[in-house]
């Protein structure tokens, strides 16, 4: 793998286990609350994540995926944080495989290449990460290198966000971030978030 692919899949990494912190402080009485992604609810959001995240994987081995707007929380299982985990190194481990990066793929957004594509996973875990914690009254930072490749992702593609109902229905229209904001806060600002 070149510097590049070795960086993407690094933040992809990190933006896991951003997501994952966030995933182990959810308690019991938690599951219910609703998170900044309208509609949604804790078990929602988490059910998304693992369906992105076993969705990528099926994708990059061969298999396929299973692309879905309906967020359906009898993916979370017995044991929600187990069953993430499986997705998440799931999809890491195919994510690293040779070619993945370069490879293109039928994802529900259209034909896209694999770099692109965890592009999305990064974003998802990052900013997703931040919802699940603020939903359960955590405050916590986005990790700042993973954010700003996000956004040097992100910038050429808002303008196309409008036409695609799997993205409208993750993150929302952008806001306008303090002056001098981190890359994190840019971030949340770009996908339709007040941090």
């Amino acid at each position: 793998m070149g510097v590049v692919a070795d960086d993407l899949i690094g933040d992809y990494r990190k933006a896991a286990a951003f997501f994952g912190e966030a995933l182990t402080a959810v308690r019991d009485d938690d599951w219910a609350n609703p998170t900044p992604c309208e509609g949604w609810d804790v078990r929602s959001l988490v059910a998304h994540l693992i369906v992105g995240e076993a969705m990528a994987a099926g994708l990059f081995q061969g298999g396929g995926g299973a692309p879905t707007a309906d967020v359906d929380t009898t993916v979370l299982g017995p044991s929600p944080m187990a069953t993430w985990r499986g997705t998440a190194l799931a999809a890491l481990q195919a994510a690293g495989a040779d070619g993945v990066l370069d490879n293109v793929y039928p994802h529900p957004v259209g034909e896209l290449s694999g770099s692109v594509i965890v592009g999305f996973r990064v974003t998802e875990n990052l900013v997703h990460g931040w919802d699940l914690a603020r939903a359960c009254g955590i405050d916590v930072e986005v990790p700042g290198d993973p954010a700003e490749r996000c956004l040097d992702f992100w910038l050429p593609l808002v303008g196309s966000m409008d036409d695609s109902a799997v993205l409208r229905g993750s993150f929302g229209e952008p806001v306008l971030p303090p002056e001098d904001a981190p890359a994190g806060v840019r971030l949340l600002a770009l996908l339709g978030r007040n941090a």
